[in-house]
């Protein structure tokens, strides 16, 4: 990796911001949430979110423009279960590499769109949460530019390959050009006699005339 791509992986990671207090568009007006801001692509983010929870055996359903995971522990220790409301947006058009990521926590088989704007539940551990993503998303994103990079590596080599086989057909086309140039030397050598050979016998012949009365 150049020193340029290893810049961008660093500066990647230093942009990603602690998750906060928000509010996102909900059925029903806003609703309170904690909101994490990060410079990663839409579907990155969403795959990581994906694959995290489907690592503990849990899938997501959409859902009026959330993804929603049910029954989920925050950890090993939590006696609680809660459903994940997700919602994953590109932060602007321009800005189509920094993703928003916000997340309603939720009772199970809660009507989350019935929730006033100032109901904060569970904001601190959704903080929690989307902070703990944090590294597996930094970890993702490096992956998917070492591969990238790989393939850079292995277009480079393929077309140096290909310079050095064009380069072993010119030195066979040289060798070739040059046999051909001493062949022809050889062959111009022997002409020029023959043409000296042809005009003295034209001469000759020309000596041979008797002159006209």
């Amino acid at each position: 990796m150049g020193l340029i791509a290893a810049s961008l992986v660093i500066s990647a990671a230093a942009n990603a911001q602690s998750a906060s207090e928000g509010k996102v568009e909900h059925s029903n007006g806003k609703k309170a949430a904690a909101v994490i801001e990060l410079p990663y692509p839409e579907d990155e983010v969403s795959d990581v979110v994906a694959d995290a929870l489907a690592s503990r055996g849990v899938k997501g359903e959409k859902s009026k423009g959330f993804q929603i995971y049910r029954n989920v522990k925050f950890n090993d220790r939590d006696a609680d279960l809660n459903d994940l409301h997700f919602k994953i947006e590109r932060k602007s058009r321009k800005e189509k590499d920094i993703t928003l990521v916000y997340l309603l926590v939720a009772k199970p088989n809660e009507n989350v769109g019935a929730r006033s704007e100032s109901d904060y539940h569970k904001i601190e551990e959704a903080k929690s949460y989307l902070n703990s993503m944090i590294p597996r998303l930094e970890a993702h994103h490096l992956e998917l530019q070492i591969k990238d990079q790989e393939g850079s590596v292995q277009k480079a080599e393929k077309r140096f390959q290909s310079l050095v086989e064009d380069s072993v057909s010119y030195v066979d086309k040289i060798r070739a050009l040059e046999q051909k140039m001493q062949t022809n030397r050889t062959d111009r050598a022997a002409q020029t006699e023959e043409v000296k050979k042809q005009r003295a016998t034209l001469e000759a012949m020309r000596s041979r005339r008797k002159p006209s009365h």
